[in-house]
């Protein structure tokens, strides 16, 4: 005879799988979310429509000029008169950015960068685009310049930022969504108060209905990150042992969460609106899903400090894109474990105070 907690388990998959409705939706979600986020909502800047003012021609500047031409990421759309006619065609949406060089620039080297910064993004990555074309350009003069680079990202792909906030938020929305949901139609149904008069005990009962559901976000969490890769290209730099580890504890403090939850609601409306209101809205705007943390004001890293998906997110980007030993990442384990500890001890005198 199988031990009671087995049984329950055994019986609860056998429900997920039948429900053909919900698995379909379960494991398609993460194929939508990480397309919509790492393509359609992308903030990639991949062409810079650009102009130059070059009030002398000469060698030196139609060099410089050529590296625009030919360079995939530019449209480079001609000569300008001044800076006047190229802030005129940034107002009608024609050119990016534009380029003016010097009167005596093959002596001085000089150039001014001008990029329409009413769209942020587009500003900023257009300042930096031209900026290493222009550091190309006179380092090869043997210029004295400042050198730097970008680590990790130097192509600036939004889409392997989106990448762990997704598998994050994915994650969230199958293990406790779904564990509170069942657990709360059990008590509408009036099972959890015959089981607490059986041998089976209430605490093994929720922990049962719980583990398959668990079990089903790590599957979803490896298709979410392997859509990713195929998708968007996302790296995996870091330990796949590391991954899965700090996944692991973050299914359990998600499922510790969902049986939360079903201990303080009576219905599955409730059940719903706490886990989409109160718990995965604020995850997506203070846990580092979709906005960064280092953008929020300061009373928003104050929550944003007590939201353990917050770390979660955190870590995964560390290992997926820096690719940094688990010693790093010892920060994000502890406070995932600190709510993993805070959610189990309020659920265990709940279940006490209803097993009496």
């Amino acid at each position: 005879m199988r031990l009671p907690l087995l049984t329950i388990i055994h019986k609860e998959w056998r429900h997920i799988i039948r429900d053909k409705g919900t698995l379909f939706i379960v494991l398609i979600m993460p194929v939508v979310l990480s397309v919509s986020f790492s393509l359609i909502l992308s903030t990639d800047v991949r062409t810079v429509d650009v102009v130059a003012v070059v009030p002398h021609h000469s060698e030196a500047s139609r060099s410089l000029v050529s590296r625009f031409e030919n360079n995939s990421v530019f449209r480079f759309k001609g000569y300008v008169n001044d800076l006047a006619e190229a802030e005129k065609m940034m107002r009608i949406n024609k050119v990016n950015a534009a380029i003016i060089l010097a009167p005596d620039y093959e002596q001085s080297h000089s150039v001014q960068i001008a990029t329409d910064a009413s769209n942020c993004t587009m500003g900023s990555a257009a300042g930096i685009y031209i900026r290493a074309v222009i550091d190309d350009e006179l380092s090869e003069e043997g210029e004295d310049l400042i050198s730097y680079r970008m680590l990790y990202n130097p192509r600036l792909i939004s889409a392997y930022s989106f990448q762990p906030g997704i598998i994050a938020l994915v994650i969230l929305i199958v293990v406790m969504v779904l564990t509170s949901s069942s657990l709360v139609r059990e008590k509408e149904n009036g099972t959890i108060d015959s089981v607490t008069l059986s041998p089976v005990g209430i605490s093994a009962f929720y922990l049962g209905k719980s583990i398959p559901y668990s079990i089903l976000g790590l599957l979803v969490g490896c298709i979410t990150l392997a859509v990713g890769i195929i998708v968007t290209g996302t790296p995996v730099r870091g330990s796949y042992l590391a991954i899965f580890l700090i996944s692991a504890l973050y299914i359990v403090t998600t499922m510790t969460l969902g049986v939360l939850v079903a201990l303080l609601t009576s219905s599955q409306t409730n059940a719903f609106v706490i886990s989409w209101g109160a718990i995965s809205m604020p995850v997506i705007y203070f846990g580092g899903v979709v906005i960064p943390v280092d953008n929020l004001p300061e009373w928003g890293h104050i929550i944003s400090d007590f939201i353990y998906v917050r770390w979660y997110v955190d870590a995964l980007r560390k290992l997926l894109i820096q690719g940094v030993d688990i010693i790093y990442i010892v920060k994000d384990v502890m406070f995932m474990s600190i709510s993993t500890l805070v959610f189990a001890l309020v659920c265990y005198f709940k279940l006490k105070r209803l097993s009496r």
